[in-house]
């Protein structure tokens, strides 16, 4: 399977397509993670796959000490000059999560906004939940952010189209050898450009079990970014709170 998400991610029009996750909803999201969990300021933070830096940033301007790394350089150069403009302390570095092993402990990992099911089998996409677990404190939170599996099959929106600052968005989806996949083709002025997402689906029970076999306790079940309960048929999200 082509690696697709290396010429996506790095794509200038990645965040046109997602212009509805902004930063409104990150502190949204983070605010309510927080109620559920215990961890005190200054302690440390890692941020998996962390894009553009929108929750990174939130943690540490709640004075975590915050570490953030993402495959992208250039999300990472947002990430970066955001938290530089606003005088934060945080350690950006570049990496792919299959590789990722820091000799340091964490208090807190953030893995979310579907950053998993990329690759092509179960050993590739939990190497980094397996690595993770190694770098948590005894007490520490794993948060696991997702799509519902059945939510997903029973909702799928074939085709869509959308107009962002100029730019035509068109989207079709398809489910295919147990993957969705996504096909989005983009058109600016006289160019087109055609991109791919690509993610495994797992179900609760699959998620659960892998994590639990690794070591974690399942702690909460939320089913959307306001910490409602989770449910299988109606959620959108699939939201786990881990603890080691």
């Amino acid at each position: 399977m082509a690696e697709w998400f290396k010429d996506w991610f790095a794509s200038d029009f990645y965040l046109s397509v997602y212009t509805h996750r902004n930063d409104e909803d990150a502190v949204n999201f983070l605010n309510n993670i927080l109620k559920h969990i215990n961890i005190l300021p200054k302690s440390k933070v890692l941020d998996a796959a962390c894009g553009s830096g929108r929750h990174s940033i939130f943690m540490a301007q709640h004075n975590f000490e915050v570490t953030a790394f993402d495959l992208s350089l250039p999300l990472l150069k947002i990430a970066k000059g955001k938290g530089e403009e606003l005088g934060l302390d945080i350690n950006f570095f570049n990496a792919d999560m299959r590789f990722v092993n820091l000799n340091e402990k964490f208090k807190l990992i953030l893995n979310l906004f579907t950053s998993f099911g990329y690759f092509d089998n179960d050993t590739e996409n939990f190497a980094f939940i397996r690595k993770a677990y190694d770098m948590l404190e005894t007490g520490g939170y794993y948060i696991f952010d997702y799509l519902n599996e059945n939510f997903v099959r029973n909702n799928l929106i074939s085709q869509s189209e959308k107009l962002v600052n100029g730019i035509n968005i068109k989207e079709k989806r398809k489910i295919n050898n147990n993957r969705v996949i996504k096909e989005i083709t983009i058109a600016e002025k006289e160019f087109i450009y055609n991109f791919e997402e690509s993610v495994q689906l797992y179900s609760f029970n699959e998620i659960n079990t892998h994590f639990n076999e690794i070591g974690f306790k399942t702690i909460n079940i939320f089913g959307n970014y306001n910490c409602d309960d989770f449910s299988s048929e109606n959620s959108e999200r699939l939201i786990i709170i881990f603890q080691k």
